[in-house]
């Protein structure tokens, strides 16, 4: 068949195995010298849309494969051909480079990565291996300093399917993952401007239409939207890093160790990300959120770890992951105004007046041209965003509480932390509670109650099951952890009585607060108040454990027992450095620990994740041994979780 500009439905939908001796001869002729740009851009663009209906017409249960058509063009060579169109013809300024041959560009890229969603597994990651050997990386990154704004955010869109509907995360160096992680953070800080005069100038104006989708767009109407595109193009920037990160199985300490001491900025970068302003133009936007969980997954505990409980197991851990841990945390604490850094999330957060941001969404699409503009369901998931990013600031508190010492971490840094997790700790209405009079009543429900469970993105449009690689505890059980945690250093400090005797505000404590805050909150009193509504938390988390073991959702059963027994852990610390000062209000602690690992293990068990089911048992057993008579631990839940350590030992062996 003659391969023609006007016959291109035909020489695409023909069967085999004409499509494949069509395909072939395609590929050739786009790379051809002196080809008509406008060839390629049609040819191009018939294919990525191609690959683009496949994946909307597919039906959500349907197993994700390949298609004929699929199957045809990656064998055809379809990976090599498109690179290459994307990266010939170099820019120049000359008007030899009709906006034609640019498009054909586009959509050869784009094209590549519609066609990653289409495919199995097994088939992505063939596929982005064969990316790779084609520079696919490189390409983008060098794509992000284009002249041309729309290959800017082409760039950004690829590497996040690489990164989130590939696995691109586990193929990276440290050193490859930390420059990706490194340039998308850095395109999220620049800002709109270069899109804004990508629109407004003659020569590139033209470009609105693959923003817009449609021709002939006014430059002034162009301009107006374009920072909405910009902003999506943040998120996707951040997803990149974030998929980088969010691996099933998780990336080593020591992978994480390997990308911060490549690039410790990174740390900088993803705070001023998490700090970004929330725009009028896209008022929906995650990007701080996504940049929080960023950063809680650089500090990452190993899923078989929870904080703070000793098992006889722990001189492997010690040795290894917390080694790179502790290292992480040192990266954290040398930067300049870290502490400030972590204070200024949570602070930008509680002076967002909800009111502003409902004025945006009513203004978007008369004010920016949205497409589909945001919805209340949109509004409600702006406090979901702002939940996340609160826990994950609370999760790194209290991370970098066990590192404490190590990382040199003083007092009035510690003092200065403590406003933040005293108010994550209060008292959150529940549904019932709520008055339906007062919106901002259900907002901070929802805020509060927000809980990190996260998966690889792939996993979702694959159906598969994986153990979350993040999991973070919503803010009832997460701020009083983290409050703990903070008390619980300062108690080995032996730094209560020195507070309480302070006349005027330490050198180092932040301006978020004041002596006064830090002198209430260790206060005595107040500790005795905080460490009975910690315990009542602790068993409020075991209960819902158990009502989602009793649905059998085993891996969400068993982060809310992990979190329990991580605030048990804590308590049982605050009262081991008191010298039993506080020990009538944490009695039952220890149980809870016992109870909460054991539970924990079995939950394990049940999902057949043996290195959890060992660590989490053993502590149980360890728990177990230091239980006062007064709290009454059943001896057959000490023999079932010996059988559980038994259990996941045997399997381990077996492997």
């Amino acid at each position: 068949m003659n391969i023609a500009l006007n016959n291109i439905e035909q020489v695409l939908s023909a069967r085999e195995p004409e499509l494949s001796q069509n395909l072939t001869k395609l590929f050739t002729k786009l790379l051809e010298r002196n080809q008509d740009p406008t060839f390629v851009q049609n040819y191009t663009g018939a294919i990525k849309l191609w690959f683009r209906k496949e994946s909307q017409t597919r039906k959500s249960r349907d197993p994700l494969s390949f298609s004929a058509f699929g199957s045809a063009c990656y064998a055809a060579g379809i990976v090599k051909t498109f690179l290459a169109v994307v990266t010939s013809h170099l820019y120049t300024q000359s008007q030899s480079q009709p906006k034609e041959r640019f498009i054909g560009q586009y959509n050869a890229l784009e094209a590549l990565a519609e066609f990653m969603q289409t495919g199995n597994l097994t088939q992505r990651r063939t596929l982005l291996e064969d990316m790779k050997k084609h520079h696919v990386i490189n390409i983008c990154l060098s794509h992000l300093s284009h002249p041309l704004c729309i290959f800017r955010q082409l760039a950004i869109n690829t590497l996040r399917v690489l990164a989130n509907e590939s696995v691109l995360g586990e193929t990276l160096s440290a050193t490859e993952a930390a420059d990706i992680i490194a340039a998308v953070c850095r395109f999220t800080l620049e800002g709109p401007d270069f899109f804004i005069e990508g629109m407004r100038s003659p020569n590139t104006t033209w470009q609105s239409q693959m923003v817009m989708g449609a021709t002939d767009v006014p430059a002034k109407r162009a301009a107006e939207h374009v920072p909405r595109f910009y902003a999506m193009a943040q998120e996707s920037a951040l997803w990149t890093a974030h998929g980088l990160l969010c691996t099933s199985p998780p990336p080593s300490r020591k992978h994480c160790l390997d990308i911060l001491k490549k690039r410790p900025e990174i740390l900088d970068l993803l705070f001023d990300c998490a700090i970004i302003a929330r725009p009028a133009w896209y008022p929906e936007t995650q990007v701080d959120s996504i940049a929080c969980e960023v950063i809680a997954l650089l500090f990452q505990w190993p899923s078989h770890i929870v904080p703070g409980v000793s098992t006889p197991q722990d001189n492997v851990f010690r040795a290894q992951e917390w080694k790179a841990m502790t290292q992480i945390a040192a990266i954290l604490t040398s930067r300049d105004e870290w502490c400030e850094k972590i204070i200024e999330v949570w602070m930008k957060i509680e002076e967002e007046d909800w009111r502003e941001v409902r004025g945006w969404f009513d203004r978007v699409e008369v004010d920016y041209h949205a497409f589909e503009p945001p919805d209340d369901d949109a509004f409600d998931e702006v406090f979901e965003y702002r939940g996340t990013s609160r826990i994950a600031m609370l999760r790194l508190v209290s991370t970098l509480s066990h590192a404490a010492e190590s990382c040199g971490v003083t007092n009035a840094e510690i003092e200065s932390l403590l406003r933040m997790a005293y108010i994550a700790s209060r008292k959150v209405k529940s549904e019932s509670e709520l008055d339906d009079t007062k919106p901002e009543d259900r907002y901070t429900c929802t805020e509060r109650t927000e809980e990190i469970f996260r998966s690889p993105m792939y996993t979702v449009s694959l159906n598969m099951q994986v153990d979350a690689p993040l999991q973070i505890a919503d803010e009832s059980i997460i701020g009083p952890t983290a409050l703990a945690r903070l008390l619980v250093v300062l108690a080995q400090r032996k730094a209560f009585d020195t507070i309480q005797g302070l006349k005027k505000a330490p050198n180092g404590l932040s301006s978020s607060t004041c002596l006064n805050h830090v002198q209430q909150i260790t206060n005595p009193d107040v500790i005795r108040r905080f460490l009975k509504i910690a315990l009542q938390r602790v068993r409020a988390s075991m209960d819902k454990g158990r009502e989602r073991a009793r649905k059998s959702d085993n891996d969400y059963a068993k982060a809310a027992f992990t979190s329990a027994a991580e605030l048990s852990a804590a308590l049982v610390a605050f009262d081991s450095h008191t010298q039993g000062q506080y020990s009538k209000e944490v009695l039952g602690a220890r149980k809870e620990l016992a109870l909460a690992l054991g539970n924990a293990a079995e939950m394990a068990i049940r999902e057949k994740y043996w290195q959890q089911a060992l660590y989490f048992g053993s502590g149980a057993v360890t728990a177990a041994e230091n239980i006062p008579a007064g709290e009454h631990l059943d001896a057959n839940i000490i023999a079932k979780n010996k059988r559980r350590v038994e259990q996941a030992r045997m399997a381990i062996a077996a492997k």
